[in-house]
């Protein structure tokens, strides 16, 4: 899955249209490579005005978002040096209208995490693009199925 922690000072990302726009938009980036949408969890956590900080000023005159991203379902793919630049333009595209022409500060870091235990209601999820993907991807939600028998 890939989960996306937004943390942001206080005052930004308020409209519940905004937030819901922001993780529409972000969901597309994966849901267009064939990931079911539910894999894709976006957490907008606000903090208050006092408790951003960068480096060692606080942030509470101007707007700073911090992106923090896990990758389990799909990882960088071997041999595919441009695979990371291509879709960090993505990302950047995707936020450029929510947080860069707002003029705010931002960063984001996208880590790979381990697929080892990653469960998803208890089930270890389908290899990318297998046939049993492609079924929680029409289900919308995790189905049980046999390790041994990827293709269902």
């Amino acid at each position: 899955m890939p989960l996306w922690n937004i943390y942001h000072t206080a005052g930004i990302f308020e409209s519940q249209e905004t937030r819901n726009n922001l993780a529409s938009d972000i969901t597309r980036l994966y849901t267009s490579s064939g990931l079911p949408a539910f894999y894709v969890v976006v957490q907008f956590i606000p903090l208050p005005p006092g408790n951003v900080f960068v480096g060692a000023e606080s942030r509470h005159h101007k707007p700073f978002v911090r992106l923090v991203v896990e990758h389990m379902a799909v990882h960088r793919h071997e041999g595919d040096d441009n695979m990371p630049k291509l879709f960090s333009d993505r990302i950047n595209k995707t936020l450029t209208p929510y947080i860069a022409e707002k003029g705010y500060d931002w960063e984001i870091t996208v880590s790979d995490t381990s697929r080892d235990f990653w469960r998803m209601n208890g089930i270890a999820p389908p290899p990318w693009k297998s046939e049993v993907e492609k079924l929680w991807v029409r289900e919308g939600r995790p189905v049980e199925w046999d390790k041994r028998q990827p293709s269902l």
